[in-house]
């Protein structure tokens, strides 16, 4: 049994509590869908299999608003889960109306899919229901009963992106974001899949390639905006980052980077482009710092059907497209 399926089981002891001081988890039968947002400022194009444009057009000038999610580990079959669950969908629906994000990235482990043929996918209506675009790189716990394919095909509002490489499927992909008057990318986002199973829980080489493919043919084209990274499984860095105590937030767990080596690091490093990696997969972790000119940050982890004990909420990114640089804070579905 891993780390996370044990605290998990752990956590089913504390399902009386759960049931009895959660009025929102037990408010309806079914979530309630979010109002639509006040101003619909991005629209998205995809132009490659792997390729996306976040046309932003906001009424008045102002950051693109980018919400990160993480860890919500919707979907298991009992009792206590589908309890948390609503009670996840009803803070989110709140969280996405209060702070009105223009797009929204889950940074894995959306769907417990690697529970079985039970597994409920209803989260999916859920998120397409925020009205809001969105996104997602893939966690270990999404992989399973479906197919990646097959766990893909319901999403109507979801943007998300593959390449081959031979016969084999790579999920990684990127979006620009362009802005009125202009074709060329004032930002990019980069999402990639960080694997599943040992000893492949990292991003895969062929991704990384892909990376540096991406970098040699925007510079040809004379692009050099920044970008994000957006990955579930921490980098090794992030554990480099606590040891020195160069970071600030919570530290709850030990940094599981898996069978991260630094090569992820290094190809992002050598872009010169990458100025943050936004993460998710240690649910008591939501520190962030900056390691050799790159900001790592956690998300907040957003699930209740998810170990830990920190408060469920999410993680606002803003990006100032004129000055290039970006910021960031946790957000709650309380004003």
């Amino acid at each position: 049994m891993r780390r996370r399926e044990f605290l998990q089981a752990a956590g089913a002891a504390g399902f009386a509590a759960a049931v009895g001081t959660s009025n929102q988890a037990a408010a309806a039968d079914k979530p309630v869908a979010n109002q639509p947002a006040a101003e619909k400022a991005v629209t998205v194009r995809q132009t490659a299999s792997d390729r996306f444009v976040l046309d932003f057009k906001p009424a008045t000038p102002r950051p693109l608003r980018v919400l990160q999610f993480t860890d919500t580990h919707f979907g298991t079959a009992d009792i206590l889960a589908k309890v948390q669950d609503k009670r996840t969908f009803t803070e989110m629906q709140r969280l996405v109306k209060l702070h009105q994000p223009d797009f929204i990235v889950h940074t894995g482990d959306f769907i417990n899919n690697d529970q079985g043929p039970k597994t409920s996918f209803e989260a999916i209506e859920v998120f397409d229901s925020l009205g809001v675009p969105w996104t997602h790189a893939l966690g270990n716990h999404d992989i399973g009963a479906r197919s990646v394919p097959e766990f893909r095909q319901p999403m109507k509002h979801a943007s998300v992106g593959e390449f081959k490489v031979g016969d084999a499927t790579e999920y990684a992909f990127r979006f620009d974001v362009v802005t009125s008057g202009s074709s060329d990318p004032a930002y990019s986002l980069f999402c990639f899949d960080s694997g599943a199973q040992d000893p492949n829980r990292r991003v895969s080489r062929p991704q990384l390639d892909w990376f540096e493919g991406q970098m040699k043919h925007d510079a040809k084209e004379g692009i050099k905006t920044p970008a994000l990274a957006m990955i579930h499984i921490p980098i090794v860095e992030f554990n480099k980052l606590q040891s020195a105590q160069l970071h600030k937030g919570h530290f709850g767990e030990s940094v599981c980077f898996d069978n991260d080596t630094g090569d992820t690091f290094s190809a992002f490093k050598k872009s010169a482009r990458v100025k943050g990696v936004f993460s998710g997969h240690d649910h008591k972790n939501d520190y962030a710092g900056v390691w050799e000119g790159i900001e790592l940050v956690y998300g907040r982890v957003s699930g209740w059907h998810a170990y830990g004990d920190l408060r469920r909420g999410g993680r606002m990114i803003e990006i100032d497209l004129p000055t290039q640089s970006f910021s960031h804070r946790l957000v709650y579905p309380e004003a």
